[in-house]
This record gives structure tokens, sequence and C-alpha cells, in this order.
């Protein structure tokens, strides 16, 4: 219930139910199918040899679990509920390690599964999808060819296959900057990491059950010499953690993944959930997000998660030690007539320690939402006929909070907001504005992009209406206008393009203290040769208008100077400019100079520059 919540809702009910119902159904059903295939490896760990072919056992479960995941995911259809169940097999394939010769032989296994592991997180996990997907074109692509070439015996229709070839080949590829291979590696980390801390307590409980169980009796391993295993299961535990720190940071590097800010946003996003349990949120999915990663992504990885995922684990573990333990029993479940009696014992039981539990969770404010008084008013009206004073001082700090809350939803806000972070939200828009994000989300944004081009246009309309402004001829386009417009547009992309390049090298070579005035606060760097300059100077290098990044940037060092300064220092520098604009003598003189108006200027292009040097004039004198 907790995997697949029940959430209310006020259309398709009956529809919903069926699904939760069969999703429900669906995880018990793979768990308990897969608990068995996990008694299977127990039992194949117990053959004489399988300690001197650990090495290769290993190896091969290894590959194994790939294949086996593929088919866990494709069963249940989301990444949470497969989690739990992928940890346990990764639990068992840890335990079975101990059937090694002796504790040396362990060692090494568990040195050759962490070499895997690193492959497997490194380049496995990130290019499994792309794999897969190129084996299943390879294959698909194969297919239609035969189809193709022999539609008699296949049965396939040639023309049919050529226009579907030809129509895929025009569909662009999806921007490799998602989401969801940073999710998927760092679900896999997180089921590695439940394993890595449950296998001590997995190894206690066999060292209980011993005679029960025998699976240490029949690995062969002393009950003194258990500790040893145990020992080295605690002592590796911060170990690993740090090395999984240094993966983290490896995947950044090498995937350009953003690791460390999504998993910012997840305990930010958990701290302000709705609800005491956040899968119960309704509207929260990301449907931007892979439709099997979403109810991952919507529990944030939080301690929840881990929750759900340790309480499965521990349900399939069980069921594997059970098992072993009946069958070295001989014990026959429908031959016992206690059997009935002890089912509805353990359910009864299970039930109310679940209720014992949440009671106390409740009690201590575990997963407390973070501004869970908000319903004060509430409160206020329940207790009106006998008020508590004693919480009075609560109730005024969340009606303050309230207000605030409001006051920061308010339009006026909002508005003052979007005005002062309006470069910042720019400059992220390309970031978050991916392809992907564009195809989902298109008909919102063609909406909201229209409405911005109609209050555009009412906005300019109104403008060229006043009687102050000055009244514009619509200049005709022509073929050299046109070319020269889209002549300047290349060029400011490219000039765009050049500085968002430069921009970390330039941040690079600032120095500790002002070169003009020797100071060390608000410092900025400053270039000494434009970008045009340096443009230029790249193309008549090199000869091309293409744009290398990793040559630019090469060129850009070679030829580009800096000069750290203050910001006092900038705007002495610019009082001087201004000064000297002002004691120029162009700008004193009191007529309009004849010679703007030259032969080849238009009536529109006329009216432009005598407004502009009427204007320029203006601000000079009243500056003055």
């Amino acid at each position: 219930r907790m995997f697949v919540a029940k959430i209310s809702s006020s259309n398709g009910m009956p529809d919903q139910q069926a699904n939760v119902n069969w999703k429900r159904g669906n995880l018990v059903c793979s768990s308990v199918v897969m608990s068995l295939f996990l008694v299977i490896i127990v039992e194949w760990s117990f053959w004489g040899l399988f300690g001197t072919y650990i090495w290769e056992a290993i190896i091969f479960m290894k590959f194994l679990s790939i294949f086996v995941g593929s088919i866990v995911d494709k069963q249940l259809g989301e990444a949470l509920l497969s989690a739990p169940v992928m940890t346990a097999m990764g639990l068992v394939q840890g335990i079975v390690t101990m059937s090694a010769n002796d504790f040396m032989d362990f060692l090494l296994s568990y040195i050759v599964g962490f070499g895997f592991l690193i492959i497997e997180r490194m380049y496995v996990g990130p290019l499994q999808a792309e794999v897969f997907g190129w084996m299943h074109d390879v294959f698909t692509s194969g297919i239609e060819r035969l189809q193709a070439s022999y539609p008699s015996i296949f049965g396939g229709d040639g023309e049919k296959t050529t226009m579907s070839s030809s129509e895929d080949a025009l569909v662009p590829d999806e921007n490799n900057e998602t989401v969801e291979p940073l999710i998927g590696s760092y679900a896999s980390y997180s089921c590695d990491t439940l394993s890595l801390l449950y296998t001590p307590f997995i190894m206690v409980v066999i060292m209980v059950f011993r005679d029960e169980a025998e699976i240490t009796k029949l690995y062969g391993i002393k009950e003194a010499d258990m500790e040893y295993y145990v020992l080295f299961a605690v002592t590796i535990i911060p170990f690993q953690i740090i090395a999984d720190i240094l993966l983290h940071n490896a995947l950044e590097l090498l995937h350009g993944w953003k690791m460390h800010e999504y998993l910012e946003y997840c305990r930010v996003r958990f701290q302000q959930r709705e609800v005491w349990w956040k899968g119960l949120e309704t509207n929260t999915l990301d449907e931007c997000i892979e439709k099997s990663l979403r109810s991952m992504d919507q529990l944030c990885f939080s301690s929840q998660y881990y929750m759900l995922n340790t309480i499965h684990v521990n349900a399939m573990i069980y069921f594997v030690m059970g098992v072993e333990m009946m069958t070295r029993a001989k014990y026959t479940v429908f031959g016992d007539p206690a059997m009935f009696p002890i089912i509805a014992s353990i359910l009864l039981c299970s039930v109310a320690t679940k209720l014992l539990l949440t009671w106390i969770a409740r009690m201590f404010g575990l997963w407390r939402i973070k501004h869970e008084k908000r319903g004060w008013h509430s409160k206020v009206l329940e207790s009106e006929g006998n008020p508590n004073i004693e919480h009075w001082d609560d109730v005024q700090v969340d009606h303050d909070q309230h207000m605030m809350e409001q006051r920061i939803t308010d339009q006026t806000f909002r508005y003052k907001f979007l005005n002062y972070n309006r470069s910042w939200i720019l400059s992220q828009l390309p970031e978050m504005l991916t392809p992907r994000v564009t195809a989902n989300q298109r008909p919102y944004m063609i909406n909201q992009f229209a409405r911005i081009l109609g209050q555009m246009n009412g906005n300019i309309s109104s403008d060229s209406d006043s009687d102050d402004e000055p009244d514009f001829e619509t200049a005709p386009m022509t073929a050299s206008t046109r070319s020269l417009a889209r002549t300047w547009l290349i060029q400011a992309n490219r000039r765009l393009r050049l500085k968002k390049l430069v921009q970390p090298l330039i941040q690079q070579s600032k120095g500790t203290e002002c070169q003009i005035c020797l100071s060390r606060n608000l410092l900025q760097v400053e270039t000494l040769h434009s970008i045009e300059i340096i443009d230029e100077q790249f193309k008549n290098s090199y000869g091309t208008e293409e744009m290398d990044q990793v040559l630019f940037k090469r060129f850009w060092q070679r030829n580009q100077q800096y000069q750290t300064i203050c910001l006092p220092c900038v705007q002495k520098k610019k009082n001087k400019e201004h000064d000297q604009i002002i004691m120029d003598d162009r700008s004193l003189d009191d007529g309009f100079d004849d010679n703007l108006a030259s032969d080849d200027l238009t009536r529109t292009s006329e009216s432009i520059l005598a407004s502009w040097y009427a204007a320029a004039k203006k601000n000079v004198n009243q500056g003055n």
C-alpha cells in the first residue's frame, strides 16, 4: 500500500482502483517469483566447486543481474517497484560469496565484485539503454529489410517499410541532457548502498539461526570464524561510502550530470511536502520525466524511500531463509494442521505492529510536515468554546507566517521578483527549456508565447499612437536590407556564443587586488581587447568562419589580456569618459548639421537621425 498508494480522485474511480489493485498484486507476485529465484541461487552456492570457481560465478551473476533487472523493470513498469526486488538480488549475491574456500578468497571476491561495480556504474549503467536501443534498432531494421526484400516470404510491404524508415530518419534525436540517466544511476546506487548496510544484519541472522538454516555449515564456515565476516561487513561500510562519493564526482565529470543540484532539489521538495507521506501527494508527478521514473522522483530518495525498500527487502530475505529452513527440516507446509492458525496469528501481529509503530511515529513527530501549523484557524475554531491560552503564542507566530505567505503569493510581489531577477531567469532559460521539455509542454508554451506577443503588440501600438513620440514611416524591405539584417543576426548570434564560451576564462583571470588603486574589495575583471577584435583576428589567422570552441579558447588565451579593477575605479573611469564627451566641441553646436542629410538617405532615415541627434544633444546639455 505504501509502494502503490491509493490517492483520492474525483474522476475515473473504478478504473483507478482496478489499476491500483493490479499494481499491488503484480508487485506481490513478482516479489514471490524473484524470491524463489533467489532460493535457486542460494542452493547453487552449495555446489562443492562453487568456491573454486567463485570469481567466474561473480562475473556470471553480474551479467545475470543486468538481464534479470531488465525483465523486472519490464514486468513492474516502475523503477520504484523494481528497486527493492533488485536490492534483494544484490544482497543475496553478497551472501553467497561467503561460500569461498577461505576468508582470503572471500576478500578477493569482494575486490572483484567492487571492480565490476565501478565499471557498471561508470559505463554499463549509463550506456545500457543506448546499447539496448541500438540492438533493437539493428534487429528492427534487419527485419524490415528482409520484409522489403522478400515480401512474399516474410509478409511485408516494401513501400510501407521504406516510408516508415524514411519517417524515422526525419525524427530528430532527443536531447541527451535529460534527468532520466541521473535518476537511474542514483537509484542503482541507492539499492547497492541499502544492500551494503543490510548485509551485516543478515549475517547476524544467519549466525543466530545457524542450526536451522545450516547455510554456514554447508559453506564450511566455523561458528567462531563467522565473526570475521561480520566485522569485515561492518568495517567496509565507511570506505565503501567514500568510494561512492568519488564515483559520484566521476559521473558528474564524465557524463555532465548535475547530481548534487538534483539531490538538493529533492531535499527541498521533501521538506516542503504537503502531506505526511510523500507518496500521497496529488499532482506532484513530474510529467517531463519518463513515466517509469516519476514515482521514484516523487519520493525524492528520502528516508521514506529507504524505509520502503528496507521493509520489502526484509520480507524477501526472510522468505528465502524460511524456504531454506523448511527445506533443511523437510517440513511440509500443507501437512501441518497448525498452518492456518499460525498464518492468522502472524497477520494479526503484523497489523497490530503497524498500528503501534504508526502511533509512536505520530507521537514523536516523525516526518512531521514543516508547515504543519498552517491550519491555525481551524484549531481556533475547534477550541472556540474553550480556548487554549497556552498555545496562543504558537497561533500568533503561525498567523504571521500565514500573512507573510499571502503577501509572497501576491501578484505585486511576483512582478517585483520577476523584474528584479529578470537577468538571472533569462540566463537559466536555455538550461530549463530543453528540447524534451519543449516537446512535452509545447501547447502551453505556444499559448504563453502568443499572450506575450499580444501584449507586446498592444504596447507598440499604444506607443505609436502617442503624440510625444515621432511617427516614423515604415521602411520598405529590399533584398539588400534583408540580407544585411540576416548578416547582423548571424554575427550577433556568433558574438553571444563566443561571449558565453570565454566567460569562465575571464572569471578565472581575476586578480587579488585592483591594478589601479590596489584595493581588494568589489573587484571585477575587464578585457583589454573586445571580443569583436579577437574574433576578427581569429578569422584572419585561420581563414574560416566555423567556430571551433577548443581552438578559439586557445587563441583567446594567447591573445587576450586582462585587467583587475574595482568598482570605484570603474565609476571614475566612466565619469572621466562622460566629461570628455561633454567637453567635445561637436556637442556644442546649436544648429542641425546639414552634413547628416545626405543624398543617399531616405526621408525615414533622415527623420530617425534627426530625432536621435536632438535627443542626444538634450541629454548632453542636461548632464552639463
